[in-house]
């Protein structure tokens, strides 16, 4: 019995055995013939068999040339390499493995051949080297030909030549010719990348790089972005999908395979999408939103849209706006903005009915005309409360689609809410209280002369001017009662008052070009000569207490003055005759006649570095942008407040803003025309800019001279 088991034991074993065999058998990878090299050469050359799927074992294979045996020398899963016979002429190479027979090709004996090339893969110019034998001729040189594209010969011997890869040469044998004989060697794989998208990015960023002659396994293509390694997701012949580097920067992106690095175009780091004003922040399905914002690509389908994390289709996109139709059915949440990859988060959406496009205008002073324009308005007009920043305004008039009001007494910048039927929506801007308001004076009146020419203010917010034709210095209050300057409890008087200017401790200095004195008066009321010996007009002070007084003549310059009342003339500037500013830090900036024409700012910097212009162009215009990109158009005063410089241009009666960081011009006031307005920035009107001065919140006086009016601008 224990006979009989130990029987089917050895029976059973032998079975499963046999099973794993045949399937191992079964796994043998099917074997493919892709090329050999050389096709010539004398006996004795090694010829290798190219391939996939082979077996790495020298006694699974049988090779002969012709009639002939040959000595395999090696063997790997992916080459079978040959000793070529004794033979002439040309015969066919066999390969047998197991019952299986390939006719590999033929071989011609003769002295030309292509033993090696070296590299077997490059971009159009890589140089490949070529050995082999008989590459010598007296009659005609030896031609190179790669995949069938004749090559450049840059180099040649007996034994080896230099050539260059041709464009667009493809995947294909390397040949040479020589007088009338070829000879085949190794394929020669031909590499280019011809695009990357996107362009730009950041970390993170899947850039698909579109090319010919890549690895289509993943390791074996190298890619780097400037210098930086990236993780390749996905590869073809023609394409790979890699993530840029958490260290990426800005220049060319390559691929390197088998050493070879061919270079592509240059990706630019970009930041993360920003996002501004949307408009609407709630509505129904079929409203037109749009984004408004920086760092968005100009190519629509770089960019994605998610509200509530719901992809919204796009229909269209520049840098700095995206336009798209609202779905409806998203949901209400937060809105995302894509840009290849970079992420952007913006203020949460409403999706109901009610919502606000836009207000017209969004800025202005108490009792301001606002229309606000949406969907889901109730056609009742007390149905819809409006607030200002918390304070209520009465709706005037209402449609479904459109609602007019005035700004309410009281209000303050900030947000605008509509409450309808139990909804609320947000417009898309804040509503800021700016605007124009006259302080005193104005056409037709008499508290001023025609010929008015500085303007200053102190730390509780009285304006002063000079006067120049009455030869006073008159004061406004904040209230806008307007008295004349006092010394000793008398109307101070001067021959003709030109630049004025007060310090934090509201010390007057004031320029009366008439007697050339600089006179200061305490505030107190004590008046001394402070500098004289020269006509004054504009001028500021630094924080030192330095004063900078521009002189009223032609090309005369700017006389810097020292606590102690010496001067001494500036370097660089020429004809400054508007009012000069200086910063925390002591540059001093100015408008110059001569150099600029007036059309661009000036700088001297506190280590006597002079810049001119610093922005703006001595060739007029009107362009907001950086440095000496943007324009200007007669500027006639500069004023500094806290990291800005205010620029009022007299010729066209604007008011710009310089940002010191960035040097970046933007628009704070654009004229809509001369005039005598008060109202909104839109709506409001200037007949002149002769002078500018700001307060400590940051709003700016203008001494409106041709309407013999002091004017109030405020900006938030």
């Amino acid at each position: 019995m224990m006979k009989k088991i130990t029987v089917l034991f050895l029976l059973l074993i032998t079975v499963i055995l046999g099973c794993e065999k045949k399937e191992n058998l079964g796994l043998q990878p099917e074997i493919k013939i892709e090329s050999y090299y050389p096709n010539s050469g004398k006996s004795g050359t090694l010829v290798t068999i190219a391939g996939s799927g082979l077996s790495a074992s020298i006694s699974d294979y049988q090779v002969s040339v012709g009639d002939k045996s040959a000595e395999i020398i090696s063997a790997t899963d992916k080459a079978v390499v040959f000793r070529v016979p004794q033979g002439e002429s040309t015969a066919n190479i066999i390969l047998k493995f197991g019952d299986k027979t390939w006719e590999v090709g033929s071989y011609s004996f003769q002295e030309l051949t292509v033993s090696r090339i070296f590299p077997t893969n490059g971009s159009a110019g890589t140089q490949v080297r070529i050995e082999g034998e008989g590459f010598g001729s007296t009659d005609n040189p030896a031609e190179v030909f790669m995949n069938g594209k004749k090559a450049l010969v840059v180099s040649a011997s007996d034994k080896v030549i230099v050539a260059e890869v041709p464009e667009e040469a493809g995947y294909g044998p390397v040949e040479v010719k020589v007088d009338g004989k070829r000879s085949k060697g190794q394929n020669f794989k031909y590499q280019s990348v011809s695009n990357i998208k996107p362009l730009t990015g950041g970390k993170g960023t899947k850039v698909t790089i579109t090319g010919t002659g890549f690895e289509e396994n993943l390791t074996d293509n190298v890619v780097d972005f400037n210098g930086k390694k990236a993780i390749v997701l996905e590869a073809s012949a023609t394409q790979l999908l890699v993530i840029a580097p958490d260290e990426v920067s800005t220049g060319p992106l390559s691929v390197n395979i088998n050493t070879q690095k061919i270079t592509g175009p240059a990706f630019t780091v970009v930041g993360k999408p920003i996002i501004g004003a949307v408009s609407p922040l709630s509505g129904p399905k079929g409203a037109e939103m749009t984004i408004n914002g920086e760092l968005f690509s100009t190519v629509l389908d770089e960019n994605k849209v998610f509200i509530n994390n719901v992809l919204v289709p796009l229909k269209s996109a520049t840098a700095n706006q995206i336009k798209l139709m609202l779905p409806g059915g998203t949901g209400s949440g937060t809105i995302r903005v894509v840009v290849n990859d970079q992420t952007g988060n913006g203020p949460e959406f409403k999706d109901q009915n009610l919502g606000i496009l836009k207000m017209t205008p969004d800025n202005g002073l108490a009792g301001t005309t606002v229309t606000i324009t949406g969907t889901g308005f109730s056609t009742q007009a007390s149905d819809n409360k409006v607030y200002f920043n918390g304070v209520l305004s009465a709706v005037k008039s209402a449609t479904e689609t459109q609602l007019v009001l005035d700004a309410p007494q009281g209000f303050t910048t900030g947000e605008v809410r509509i409450a309808v039927n139990g909804q609320e929506a947000l417009a898309p801007t804040k509503f800021r209280r700016a605007g124009v308001v006259t302080l005193a004076g104005g056409p037709g009146t008499s508290l001023f002369a025609d010929y008015m020419t500085g303007i200053a203010v102190d730390q509780q917010g009285n304006v002063y001017v000079t006067d120049t034709n009455n030869k006073q210095v008159k004061k406004i209050s904040p209230s806008g009662a307007v008295s004349v300057l006092q010394v000793n409890g008398s109307d101070a008087k001067f021959n003709r008052p030109f630049g004025i200017v007060i310090d934090k401790n509201n010390t007057i200095y004031i320029g009366d070009s008439g007697t050339n004195e600089v006179i200061k008066i305490t505030a107190s009321g004590q008046r001394s000569v402070y500098v004289s010996g020269f006509s004054p007009a504009h001028m500021d002070l630094d924080n030192q207490g330095n004063l900078y007084v521009s002189i009223n003549a032609f090309s005369q310059g700017v006389n810097k003055v020292i606590p102690s009342g010496s001067f001494t003339k500036m370097t660089g500037p020429s004809w400054v005759n508007t009012r000069p500013a200086v910063d925390d830090v002591g540059n001093f900036y100015y408008g110059d006649q001569n150099t600029n024409s007036n059309n661009g700012v000036g700088r001297i910097a506190s280590n006597g570095t002079r810049t001119d212009p610093w922005v703006g162009n001595s060739d007029g215009g009107y362009q907001d942008a950086v440095g000496g990109e943007a324009r200007f158009n007669g500027i006639s005063a500069v004023a500094y407040n806290a990291g800005k410089l205010f620029v009022a241009e007299g010729s066209t009666v604007n008011i710009r803003q310089v940002d010191i960081g960035t040097r970046m011009v933007t628009t704070l006031y654009k004229s809509n025309g001369r005039g005598f307005v008060d109202g909104s920035l839109i709506d409001a009107k200037f007949n002149s800019m002769t002078d500018i001065a700001t307060d400590k919140e940051g709003n700016v006086y203008v001494l409106d001279a041709s309407n013999r009016a002091i004017r109030k601008i405020f900006f938030q």
